[in-house]
């Protein structure tokens, strides 16, 4: 043991001078620091194992996550358009991503003498505004047509960007403070005019914390690449990475936005390491207005998408200035275009269909289409097959009015307005047709539309039952304002009430309220209208007819045989006292509502009647016209339905026999005939 120890040499170890170990540490360092670099280096070369690959590549992020859509579009002015023309027609709306035109290859496709292309926008925002002002919009006289296409790849930097969203994209002017620093009012303002140096530190300190630094993200690929990848390895290696880069990098100027502190590339590379140490998403930032340093200017970061940024000038201008146009007004093109539909306007399905198409097509403008539609209702001279046309349309557009279409429902509130005035200018168009079979041809039609949308429960009941009378003459509209459902007459007879009441409410005749008929003769000296009543759809009755109610009307000479007779002075005779006002009042109501009722049902069976016997279902009867059967049947309903009481019980007055009043009548109208050629006013024979 200890010969060996003996035999052993004791080495000491020897210390590494301070200066040595610097040394070896500087080895090492440059070593990892080399490493790290080739690192960095082979970063840009793309992807193998092992690589390291980048937070970000260089581009845009698309933070909504929305697919971007291009719109295919054909238009034949493509024919004579090219690529420029078109990115000035659609980069009004925003910047586009890419514009192709498919120009013909063949002589069957330049025979076709249209084009086709696609138009792809950086956002899908942009693209639906373009798709609603654009599709269907006349350029160089011809309609351009357009519609969704499939998704294409969208590349960081668009090909077109609006003059006026430019200030968005392009870095603010050189200010000379650091950071290039803004004050407000030349960023609201860039031509406005440099503020002169400040005279004093405070002064400058002043206007640097009330600067903006606005970022901007560079546009080329190469060097937002860059940027990104530097940042990367900062954050992972420290500031140390930075320095060495600026050593060796010095002289390339890929790396100049490192040197340059008021370049915008060195403003969006500090802003972004920034962000990243703050633990924001590459993605993702917070795009509100903070402070970096201390007393320091405020940073505006860029926004999320800068394409998604605005308004800008002119497209909101004119945007704005096409919806207004939009909202409840047609273009001076769609207006022309709707008239001459309705100028050729037959009773063809397919031609109203058309038009139906047209005017929910342009639902926004309803009122607008509402309004030209009565106005060509009101024209006289319009030939009836037109003027049924339109009447048609008008039913055709109620009916989709329903349809899941923005804004059709609106077109029910407006013809709601307008009805009334429809239905009274085509009476004044009824009254004007000589020809008998084609009054009644036209009445049937009109009347047809009443019952499909009594079918469709277009309107209530109340409000088809008032347009009918309208159209039948049974109201008037200038007395309807003034006082719904009541007919004031020049010299109307006193209702009990005390409210002069017409011939007819609502389409009924009225009776008295002792439930006899009113006499065609005075009631007290003054004669009603001086002509004979009107049937339910505005042809007189004849002279051997009962009246429309079904009881006979009464003869002069009654009153002076009857001492029960209604028109006694004694006021006892009266079934109902004069006193009750109230009573009579919902009596008169109740009556009314019940018969207006039951003509109505008297008027649907005589209608199908009509077709049954026009189809053939039905065998005519020899010796008598269809319009002579149709008066029949409807006169034979009318005397079932009102020889029962409606509404009043008769028990003081009992009606005559019907064969004996027909006569009464007849010798009233002979004598009222008479009367006639004496005089130019008709008067009755007082009681």
């Amino acid at each position: 043991m200890a010969d060996r120890t003996i035999g052993k040499m004791a080495v000491a170890k020897r210390t590494l001078s301070k200066k040595e170990q610097d040394e070896i540490k500087k080895k090492e360092d440059e070593r990892a620091a080399a490493e790290i670099y080739e690192e960095f280096l082979a970063a840009f070369e793309g992807g193998g194992e092992g690589k390291v690959k980048a937070f970000v590549r260089g581009g845009i992020a698309n933070a909504t996550k929305v697919p971007y859509l291009p719109l295919h579009f054909s238009h034949t002015v493509l024919m004579f358009m090219n690529e420029e023309m078109l990115c000035q027609e659609f980069g009004r709306y925003g910047p586009l991503a890419s514009v192709k035109i498919m120009w013909p290859r063949t002589d069957e496709e330049r025979a076709r003498e249209r084009n086709c292309g696609f138009v792809a926008f950086m956002n899908r925002r942009d693209a639906e505004r373009a798709l609603k002002n654009l599709n269907g919009k006349m350029i160089m006289n011809f309609e351009m047509k357009l519609g969704w296409g499939k998704g294409v790849p969208i590349p960081p930097h668009p090909i077109y960007i609006p003059p006026s969203m430019m200030e968005h994209t392009l870095p603010p002017p050189p200010s000379g403070l650091p950071f290039n620093a803004q004050p407000r009012e030349r960023l609201k303002n860039p031509n406005a005019a440099l503020l002169p140096p400040p005279k004093n530190k405070e002064e400058f300190d002043k206007t640097l914390s009330q600067a903006i630094v606005k970022v901007v993200i560079p546009t080329e690929r190469n060097l937002l690449s860059l940027i990104h990848r530097m940042i990367e390895f900062v954050v992972r290696e420290g500031p140390m990475f930075e320095a060495m880069i600026m050593n060796r990098e010095i002289n390339n100027p890929m790396y100049r936005f490192l040197f340059e502190n008021q370049s915008p590339a060195h403003v969006y590379y500090r802003w972004k390491l920034y962000s990243i140490l703050q633990g924001e998403a590459p993605a993702k930032w917070r795009t509100e207005d903070f402070r970096m340093f201390k007393n320091g200017s405020l940073w505006r970061p860029p926004p999320l998408n800068p394409y998604l940024h605005g308004p800008y000038d002119d497209g909101d201008e004119e945007e704005e200035e096409e919806e207004a146009s939009k909202k409840g007004c047609l273009k001076e093109e769609e207006r022309d275009k709707l008239e001459e539909i309705l100028r050729g306007l037959t009773p063809r399905k397919g031609d109203i269909a058309e038009a139906m198409l047209f005017c929910l097509s342009h639902a926004e403008a309803a009122e607008e289409i509402v309004e030209c539609i009565t106005e060509s209702l009101s024209i006289l001279k319009t030939p009836l097959p037109k003027k049924i046309a339109r009447l048609y349309l008008v039913s055709d557009v109620l009916y989709n009015s329903s349809a899941k279409v923005a804004n059709a429902s609106y077109y029910r509130k407006y013809f709601e307005t307008k009805l009334c005035q429809i239905f009274s200018d085509l009476n004044a168009t009824y009254k004007t047709i000589q020809g008998h079979l084609q009054c009644e041809n036209f009445k049937q039609r009109v009347m047809s539309c009443f019952r499909a949308w009594e079918d469709w429960a277009v309107y209530p009941d109340p409000f088809l039952i008032k347009l009918q009378n309208i159209f039948l003459g049974l109201v008037n509209l200038s007395a309807d304002k003034e006082s719904p459902g009541l007919i004031v007459e020049a010299e109307p007879a006193e209702d009990i009430d005390g409210a002069p009441i017409g011939e007819y409410v609502d389409g009924a005749p009225l009776e008295d309220v002792d439930g006899v008929p009113i006499d065609s003769g005075a009631i007290d000296g003054a004669p009603i209208d001086g002509a004979p009543l009107d049937d339910l759809d505005g042809v007189p009755i004849k002279p051997m007819e009962e009246d429309i109610d079904g009881v006979p009307c009464k003869d002069e000479e009654e009153s002076d045989d009857d001492d029960k007779s209604p028109r006694s002075e004694d006021p006892q005779s009266y079934s109902n006292p004069i006193r009750d006002d109230t009573d009579v009042k919902a009596k008169i109501s109740e009556m009314n509502e019940e018969k207006r009722t039951k003509l109505r049902e008297i008027e649907v069976k005589v209608m199908k009647f009509q077709d049954e016997l026009e189809s053939g279902k039905r065998p005519k009867k020899p010796g008598q016209s269809i319009q002579e059967q149709v008066e029949h049947y409807r006169d034979k309903l009318l005397q079932k339905v009102f020889n029962q009481p409606v509404a009043f019980n008769y028990s003081q007055h009992q009606i005559k026999d019907s064969k004996k009043e027909k006569e009464k009548t007849e010798a009233r109208l002979k004598d009222l005939k008479k009367e006639k050629e004496k005089e130019d006013t008709p008067t009755r024979k007082e009681r």
